[in-house]
């Protein structure tokens, strides 16, 4: 069952990877998806809960630090979702359940300096100004799996600090 799921996943981030590169935008449905799947391989690994509760506060206290900074900015109250698309916050949420709580931080910082670099090739190949953030997490989460399995170890969960 875990083989399917995993499968399941890579097809999954593949899919918001090619959505987001070519239409600026991605499925409702994918990050619900990905994110029935992390529960089912959560629930799999039997973690506890109180990681689901931890990474969605970083999240949140994350993107109320967006919003008082772009109020404070522009000095009006500000609809942080005009910065940063609804797809990419819902990938942002769905993908919770893959990483315990240091291992999602690191996820979420690295991942920014993953896609600050991508957009910079990208944006020479095609000179675009609409970064698909959403798609390049998707992708860098790939390759994470990807040297999991090749290395066997794992990003996800693994104490890193």
């Amino acid at each position: 069952m875990s083989v399917f799921l995993e499968i399941c996943l890579i097809l999954s981030l593949l899919t918001v990877f090619y959505q987001d590169l070519k239409l600026r935008a991605i499925h409702i449905g994918l990050p619900i998806f990905i994110c029935l799947i992390g529960i089912l391989i959560f629930l799999d690994y039997a973690y506890p809960l109180n990681i689901i509760w931890h990474n969605a506060f970083f999240l949140i206290l994350t993107f109320f630090g967006l919003y008082i900074y772009l109020t404070v900015k522009k000095k009006e109250l500000v609809n942080p979702l005009k910065s940063i698309g609804l797809g990419d916050f819902l990938f942002f949420f769905a993908v919770i359940p893959y990483f315990t709580t240091a291992n999602y931080i690191l996820y979420f910082v690295s991942g920014m300096l993953f896609s600050i670099f991508s957009f910079l090739v990208l944006k020479k190949i095609t000179k675009t100004n609409l970064v698909p953030l959403a798609g390049f997490l998707a992708l860098y989460m790939v390759i994470l799996r990807c040297i999991s399995y090749v290395t066997n170890f794992d990003f996800f969960a693994t104490k890193l600090i």
